[in-house]
């Protein structure tokens, strides 16, 4: 999830926490209704695989170090920015800040 979702602690809601075990349980999302009217929606947590990372080496370290620069020679800078220029085809005035 891209925001972090507050939690609340409903440890002392004995309904609630059942209902919560019964959907972990299931893994099936429940709507939460009032009445004739949809609140909320419980839906089971997917536990997240964290990422296992080795612990980087000195090689590691060396072969990151060595691949700086290395297209340096390859293509002329300026040569292809003259090149993306014209591609573009673009026929408007350049503007003048």
């Amino acid at each position: 999830m891209a925001k972090e979702l507050a939690p609340i602690d409903i440890s002392h809601f004995p309904d609630l926490v059942r209902l919560a075990e019964e959907v972990r349980t299931t893994k099936i999302p429940r709507v939460l209704r009032r009445n004739d009217e949809d609140i909320a929606v419980m839906v089971p947590l997917v536990p997240r695989r964290r990422a296992t990372t080795r612990p980087r080496t000195k090689a590691d370290v060396d072969a990151f170090l060595a691949a700086a620069g290395s297209w340096r020679d390859l293509i002329d800078p300026q040569g292809f920015k003259a090149h993306i220029a014209s591609s573009r085809g673009s026929d408007r005035t350049p503007v003048d800040l």
